[in-house]
């Protein structure tokens, strides 16, 4: 079961279907706070099934080309890590707009970010926020949020979401022994086209990819028993309560 509704209705449909037997794939965010992420993967090992949160970037061969190149230490240790994702929006009468729906610009695009920190960071299990700057829009949600904080006491990162500044998207890591930034093509949301990676000096070029195939093939084959890699419920509760910490903040 694949549910795309509106964030605020997440929890709703996913519980019902999971309580109905049915493995789920469900958009992102997955809900509104961590004790909604959390209740809902609790549902889903009462019930035997599985849920997955359908951040589909993350499972890009260029995503996962930059995790394999922090996490095996080609790059030293993270020291920095620089995100953006913005666009100017013409949204009228969608949910993104409603607080009560789950809008506003951190939960839509700041969760791709979070979901960087994570997989670059360990879990990015201590975060402080150093310094957080807000836009509200007429109708309460967050049009832009700018944010500094540090990542386990020792990697600072800065990120921006906005449906307020121009389109966008940036994403690059700096290490204690070189540099990866994404090149040509979306850094968070590359879809059927090439896209490369600048590591160091050296550019990586990827194929035509469609991360969303990608993304419904993994699953599909830990469904069946097959290979294949999901994002963890761990990573999922770990972005949520990041991004709680972040919308709670003064």
């Amino acid at each position: 079961m694949y549910i795309s509704l509106s964030n605020s209705q997440h929890i709703e449909w996913v519980t019902k279907s999971l309580e109905a037997g049915k493995h789920v794939l469900c958009e992102k965010p997955l809900g509104l706070s961590s004790i909604e992420t959390a209740a809902m993967f609790n549902s889903a090992a009462h019930n035997g099934r599985l849920l997955v949160e359908a951040v589909w970037g993350r499972w890009h061969p260029r995503f996962a080309r930059m995790v394999h190149l922090v996490t095996s230490g080609e790059i030293g240790d993270v020291e920095h890590i620089e995100t953006a994702f913005t666009f100017t929006s013409e949204m009228t009468d969608n949910y993104r707009l409603s607080p009560s729906m789950g809008g506003g610009a951190l939960l839509d695009v700041g969760c791709y970010q979070a979901h960087a920190w994570v997989a670059l960071t360990k879990g990015a299990s201590d975060l402080t926020i150093t310094q957080l700057e807000r836009t509200i829009g007429p109708t309460g949600i967050d049009l832009t949020t700018d944010l500094r904080v540090r990542i386990n006491n020792n990697i600072t990162a800065h990120s921006v979401s906005s449906f307020a500044l121009p389109s966008h998207q940036q994403f690059i890591v700096q290490g204690s022994h070189g540099q990866i930034s994404t090149e040509v093509g979306e850094s968070f949301t590359t879809w059927n086209e090439t896209s490369s990676l600048l590591v160091n000096d050296v550019l990586e070029e990827f194929p035509v990819t469609n991360a969303f195939v990608e993304m419904v093939e993994n699953v599909s084959g830990v469904i069946d028993g097959d290979s294949g890699w999901i994002v963890s419920s761990a990573d999922s509760i770990r972005v949520a309560a990041i991004l709680d910490s972040i919308a709670r903040h003064p």
